[in-house]
């Protein structure tokens, strides 16, 4: 069973990031064995995942990603639910089950959020508040895949850092989603590869960033762009799920709340599928849940 007690907090000290960093070694595997933690799935009706060890009762935790075979994940952590002290945190599946939530290997002892590993295995992009390179605005990072770990961290060139951006993911063919805003306004932007860099942010249309809403941000775009998962609140101070999909011509259907039980009185933001399609995972309040990713599929329109 997952241990009912908070982890360690992560005060953003110094020497207790590089303690937890180095001990990391040393940390003997737990019991938690097969996918998803070795946790009975959800049905329809969402649950806490990881309760104990990754969603914690002091703690505020979201952004949930796994790698593609589902043997590592990262996930955003803060010891306390006020504060700034947001870390990047690392679970990896060993021989003897799942290794405990550890500082990422590329991370730094400063406020980083939102990795998510792309489709194809090759990065895990993330927001940092690192030193950036001279005159540049964004805080768009990556560590890429080598010698089957991850390397140091690098910064984003080109324009999509030439604004304020957080919460990038990635289509199978690199094409990036973001919360930013590039002169556009707030909301959601896409960026296609381009010359080795990505093509300067597009703000996305009226169907997804419409006035209606309060803040679309936080997207989760499919692997294969066929649909993309936001919050926005349609009223000040509230925050629920959307999903639009890709329509034949190109265009995006009428965003529509996902609805109950996934949408609650509650805040709920910050999406990701699993790789395999078959869970949604989301923040509500200040923990993790996941679901049945079933309602994707029952809640697409026909054409």
């Amino acid at each position: 069973m997952l241990n009912s007690r908070p982890i360690n907090n992560h005060s953003g000290k110094f020497f207790l990031f590089f303690s937890l960093l180095l001990a990391a070694i040393f940390l003997p595997a737990s019991d938690l064995k097969g996918p998803y933690l070795g946790q009975t799935p959800p049905g329809s009706t969402p649950r806490l995942f990881g309760p104990g060890l990754i969603s914690t009762e002091a703690g505020w935790e979201a952004a949930i990603s796994f790698t593609p075979d589902l043997r590592e994940l990262f996930f955003t952590s803060r010891a306390s639910l006020e504060g700034t002290e947001n870390r990047i945190m690392h679970m990896k599946m060993t021989e003897t089950g799942w290794t405990k939530p550890q500082p990422a290997s590329f991370a730094r002892d400063i406020m980083e959020n939102e990795a998510f590993v792309t489709p194809d295995n090759q990065k895990v992009v993330f927001n940092s508040k690192r030193a950036k390179p001279g005159g540049a605005k964004g805080e768009a990072w990556f560590s890429p895949r080598e010698n089957g770990g991850w390397g140091e961290a690098r910064y984003f060139t080109g324009p999509i850092n030439d604004g304020w951006n957080m919460s990038i993911t990635s289509t199978l063919d690199g094409t990036l989603y973001l919360t930013g805003s590039y002169g556009a306004g707030y909301g959601i932007y896409r960026s296609r590869p381009a010359g080795g860099e990505y093509a300067r942010p597009e703000f996305l249309p009226k169907e997804i960033n419409k006035s209606k809403y309060f803040g679309a941000s936080h997207p989760f775009i499919a692997p294969d762009e066929s649909y993309l998962i936001f919050d926005a609140g349609q009223s000040e101070g509230n925050s629920e799920l959307f999903i639009s999909y890709r329509t034949k011509d190109g265009g995006w259907t009428e965003a529509e709340a996902l609805g109950h039980p996934i949408n609650t009185e509650d805040y709920e933001g910050i999406a990701s599928v699993s790789p395999d399609r078959k869970y949604l995972f989301f923040q509500r309040n200040n923990d993790i849940y996941w679901v049945d990713a079933g309602i994707i599929k029952d809640r697409k329109p026909k054409e």
